[in-house]
């Protein structure tokens, strides 16, 4: 029987390892069988029209969507791993724990929400996105599915643009306008009263991507409800951690 804790375990692409590529069945077995809470997953959409589960967009020096998912299924065979379709990874979520799906690109709302709709799947999904749009478009189609906007992506970007930071860091006006039901800030936008001005919305906050013991905690401290994380066994010990 599960126990109760205070944060929950988002596995960022399935739990990797040396042993293990991100986005693939097995790293998504893997999140089941030690428990998370969600297992995340990145989606783009194929010259043929396959949603599949895959961050980059280009595998071997060509775009994903410019290729059928039988020529990307033999490159990633070739180096040894398995690309899956999402309507697989629904599946095998479904009944074991709840999926966290990244798109990637405008205009696969509609697709995404059959797939989800059709493997019985809306009330277990948080669709997140950094594009406002596509969660407005989302909850326009099916109010059902949960929808979290991704901030902080332009953190990682050499250039710093005060604007988007800006946007950002006061998001309020963006959140309510698309109606989410959680927002995904990365960790460096948790200052100056962030997590408390999301709760006063009634927002969930679910931090990307903490990998650190020290840094989960830290998070943790500062009222986060999720971390979203490539060390899932660590995430555990400090989540549950949090009880005593």
């Amino acid at each position: 029987m599960r126990t109760e804790r205070n944060a929950l375990v988002i596995a960022h692409r399935g739990v990797t390892g040396v042993d293990m590529v991100e986005n693939t069945v097995k790293a998504f077995e893997r999140a089941v069988a030690l428990d998370a809470d969600f297992i995340e997953t990145d989606v783009r959409r194929t010259a043929d029209g396959q949603l599949i589960c895959f961050h980059e967009g280009k595998l071997d020096g060509t775009a994903v969507k410019k290729r059928s998912y039988k020529s990307l299924q033999k490159d990633a065979r070739g180096i040894g791993w398995e690309l899956p379709l999402l309507k697989d990874v629904l599946l095998l979520c479904k009944g074991n724990l709840k999926l966290d799906i990244e798109i990637k690109t405008k205009g696969l709302e509609e697709q995404v929400v059959d797939v989800v709709e059709a493997t019985g799947m809306s009330q277990e999904v948080l669709i997140t996105s950094f594009h406002d749009t596509v969660l407005k478009k989302i909850k326009q189609m099916n109010p059902e599915i949960l929808t979290g906007l991704l901030l902080g992506r332009r953190l990682l970007q050499q250039r710093f643009r005060l604007h988007a930071y800006i946007q950002d860091f006061f998001p309020e006006a963006r959140l309510k306008d698309i109606n989410a039901d959680a927002v995904c800030p990365h960790y460096h936008l948790l200052r100056f009263g962030f997590v408390k001005r999301m709760k006063r919305l009634n927002l969930p906050v679910y931090v990307w991507t903490v990998n650190e013991k020290w840094r989960m905690e830290k998070v943790l401290y500062k009222g986060a409800n999720g971390l979203i994380t490539d060390d899932i066994v660590e995430a555990m010990e400090v989540v549950k951690g949090t009880r005593r």
